[in-house]
C-alpha cells in the first residue's frame, strides 16, 4: 500500500509541476526494429528534476488478443497515468508495425528500475493481454533513448 501512495504522490506532483507531456516530434517515424519496421504513434515524457548519470532503456514487443489494432492503440493510453507515477520512468516510445506487434520502447533513470518493470501491474496486465508466446521484453543499459531511437531511423 506504501508504494501506492508514493506512486500517487508522483503522478500529481508530476502533473501539478508541468513535467508531463505527450511530444509530437518523432510521432509518425518510421523505425526499423530487428529487421521489422514499426511507426511510431504517440510519445510520454516526463522531465526529471534529477540529472541523473545511470539510465537504461526497456523495450516491449508483444500482439494483443481480442480487440483489433486502433482499438488497442486507443486503450494503450490507460496506462499512462500509471506510467507517470513510477519511479524512474522518463519517457516512452509507442510502436506498432504493419502486422500488428506493439512495441513500448521505455527510458528509466537506471538499469535496476528498468529491470523491475516487469514486476509492475501495468506489465503484468500487458502480458496478460498479449497472445501467448509473442511477448518479450530486453533492457538495453547506459543507453539514452534518444540515441536508440536515433540509431533506429539511420
Amino acid at each position: 500500500m506504501k508504494r501506492f501512495f508514493k506512486s500517487l504522490d508522483r503522478i500529481i506532483s508530476n502533473l501539478c509541476a508541468g513535467r508531463v507531456s505527450l511530444p509530437k516530434q518523432y510521432v509518425g517515424r518510421v523505425l526499423n526494429i530487428d529487421n521489422q519496421d514499426y511507426t511510431i504513434f504517440r510519445r510520454l515524457k516526463v522531465d526529471s528534476k534529477k540529472t541523473e548519470t545511470s539510465k537504461a532503456v526497456f523495450k516491449v514487443n508483444f500482439k494483443f488478443r481480442n480487440l483489433p489494432t486502433d482499438i488497442n492503440k486507443y486503450l494503450s493510453m490507460i496506462p499512462v497515468p500509471f506510467l507517470i507515477g513510477l519511479s524512474g520512468f522518463r519517457e516512452k516510445y509507442w510502436t506498432i508495425s504493419e502486422d500488428g506487434y506493439f512495441q513500448g520502447i521505455y527510458q528509466w533513470a537506471s538499469e535496476e528500475l528498468a529491470n523491475d518493470y516487469p514486476n509492475t501491474f501495468i506489465f503484468k496486465v500487458m502480458a496478460k493481454r498479449a497472445v501467448p508466446g509473442t511477448l518479450s521484453y530486453e533492457v538495453i543499459p547506459d543507453t539514452r533513448i534518444s540515441d536508440y531511437i536515433k540509431a533506429l531511423e539511420d
